[in-house]
């Protein structure tokens, strides 16, 4: 049994707990160690399932429920986006990512939305131009980072390629996985202008403890898109300056 899982003991069940509280409690068992390394124990905790994540600066036990299965609760736009492009394009695949999903898990909320929809690369093209003629306000094919900043407005619709291995959904294929999402908003470079990414040590410590995640399929197509060594220090609690680096 290590040190800190004596902490447990000391924890209501029928409580939740702020950061601070959780490490003033271990402060309480090993009183010399670093303030760092008390922050460290707390995401250990998470980590092995010890603590529940319940959402911002929110901790408590675990329940005896499972964990849910992550399901994108889009905006109407992006609703009917995928409506428009199913019904146009059945048998193209294609997944949408909007940036407001993010905020279940920020602490300081988009409150400008981006769609992003990704299509397998030999159509994204038609998917793009048909689009346009839909005569939707603000549509991009693959921008470069300074066209997206230049030309972005709200509820803008960025068409993409998507990569090769991504985790695609079994009987709904348009609706973006968790484990993608995880992988895209630290590989994407155009996701990336969206948010701090200061905040994402803290979007993988709650996703881990909220949903069901398939981390050898994550870690697959987090290979594929040359961040897999990135994606392990996340989900192992790193800073996201040592992440980045």
């Amino acid at each position: 049994m290590q040190w800190y899982e004596e902490v447990l003991d000391h924890i209501d069940e029928k409580k939740t707990y702020c950061h601070k509280e959780l490490m003033d409690k271990l402060k309480k068992l090993k009183p010399d160690l670093s303030e760092s390394t008390y922050h460290w124990t707390v995401s250990r905790l998470v980590r092995e399932g010890a603590l529940t994540r319940q959402g911002y600066d929110s901790y408590s036990l675990p329940s005896d429920l499972p964990k849910d299965e992550y399901e994108p609760p889009y905006s109407d736009t992006a609703a009917g986006l995928i409506r428009l492009v199913s019904e146009k394009y059945q048998y193209v695949q294609f997944t949408v990512f909007e940036t407001v999903l993010m905020n279940e898990f920020l602490n300081h909320l988009i409150a400008q939305n981006t769609v992003f929809i990704q299509v397998e690369k030999e159509s994204s093209i038609y998917v793009f131009r048909f689009l346009q003629e839909q005569k939707h306000l603000n549509v991009m094919f693959k921008p470069s980072k300074k066209d997206f900043n230049l030309y972005w407005s709200k509820d803008c619709v960025i068409v993409t390629d998507m990569i090769t291995e991504a985790p695609i959904r079994a009987g709904a294929p348009h609706l973006i996985m968790l484990e993608k999402m995880l992988v895209d908003i630290s590989a994407d470079r155009l996701i990336t202008t969206t948010f701090s990414k200061a905040e994402l040590p803290d979007i993988y410590e709650l996703a881990q403890s909220r949903y069901l995640l398939d981390k050898v399929r994550m870690l697959r197509y987090a290979r594929r898109r040359n961040r897999q060594d990135v994606l392990l220090k996340y989900l192992e609690g790193s800073k996201a300056e040592d992440a980045a680096s």
